[in-house]
Parts: C-alpha cells; sequence; structure tokens
C-alpha cells in the first residue's frame, strides 16, 4: 500500500481519519458535521460546504458500523455512504471529505495483500470498509496517510485516502 505524508488529504479525495492529533485542529476550527446532516444534502446539496471550507470532517459513521451488523454496515456504506462520497466528489471536488472515528489504529486491518482495509468492530467482527466506501475498483488507489510523531520520532498511520471513486 502507498504512503502519503502530505496533507492533500485536508483539500480532495475522502478519508477515514482515526489520529486525534490530525482530528483536533479540525474539530476546535468547526469543520465537523454530523452524519445525519451530511446525508441529509443528497435531498438538497448546498451550494458550498459549511462555511465554505476546504474540509468537511463528519462523524457518527462508526457508530453506525459498530451497532449494524457486519453486513448490514457493509450495505449502508455501499447504498448510503458511497453514492454520498460519489455526489461530494462530483459538486466539490476541490474539497476534502474526511470521516473521523475515534477508535485507535488497531481498530483497522490491512489484508495481507495490502489491498483492503478492514475495520475491526469492538465485537472483534470485521466489516469490509475499503471495498464497501471506495468501491472494490478503487482498492488500488488506498493510500496509508503518514506523519512523523514528534514525541516518538516514528511514522504514525493517521489513517486512509483515495483521491477519486468512479
Amino acid at each position: 500500500m502507498r504512503q502519503m505524508s502530505s496533507s492533500a488529504w485536508l483539500r480532495r479525495g475522502s478519508s477515514i481519519v482515526f489520529d486525534k492529533h490530525s482530528l483536533g485542529p479540525l474539530i476546535t476550527d468547526g469543520y465537523l458535521v454530523s452524519l445525519r446532516e451530511a446525508l441529509s444534502w443528497m435531498k438538497s446539496w448546498p451550494a458550498q460546504p459549511p462555511d465554505d471550507r476546504q474540509t468537511v470532517l463528519i462523524c457518527g459513521l462508526e457508530t453506525c458500523l459498530e451497532v449494524f451488523s457486519p453486513e448490514d454496515a457493509e450495505a449502508f456504506l455501499q447504498n448510503r455512504i458511497k453514492p454520498f462520497v460519489l455526489e461530494f466528489q462530483s459538486r466539490w471536488d476541490q474539497r476534502g471529505l474526511v470521516f473521523g472515528f475515534g477508535t485507535p489504529e488497531k481498530s483497522f486491518e490491512v489484508t495481507a495483500s495490502q489491498e483492503e482495509v478492514l475495520f475491526l468492530r469492538r465485537d472483534r467482527k470485521r466489516v469490509r470498509l475499503s471495498y464497501s466506501l471506495w468501491d472494490g475498483s478503487a482498492t488500488m488507489n488506498v493510500t496509508r496517510l503518514m506523519r512523523d510523531d514528534r514525541q516518538t520520532g516514528r511514522r504514525v498511520t493517521l489513517g486512509y485516502y483515495v483521491p477519486r471513486i468512479s
């Protein structure tokens, strides 16, 4: 899987981000939108992103993946979230869409072939996250987002990113 340490994910494409250091500034600067509100845009899409921001941070997806059965969670990603991502990128292609997660990095698993990202629920069941959200054909385009941790000097995974799905 490719790695990226630039901030391009804030300006374009869609991401799953779980790193509190990366999400913190987006939350405190008022970028946060609930999943319910974001999905309501499918009925009447706003002309501009909230406050005309460069990045739209959406909360609530993690909860849906936890409360639905794994099969229903994957169907929800395919039937509700993926169409939202497609509409977002067609209307605001110069904006970043970020789904914020409060779980640690160990809640995500990359398959041995490095082609798919799985979400590990609290009950240890797996949800095919990248396949269901970004389409099976986009799995080769999934990039691991990285940052340097100033305290430890190590590289830290902050999430996963796809520049565009079709």
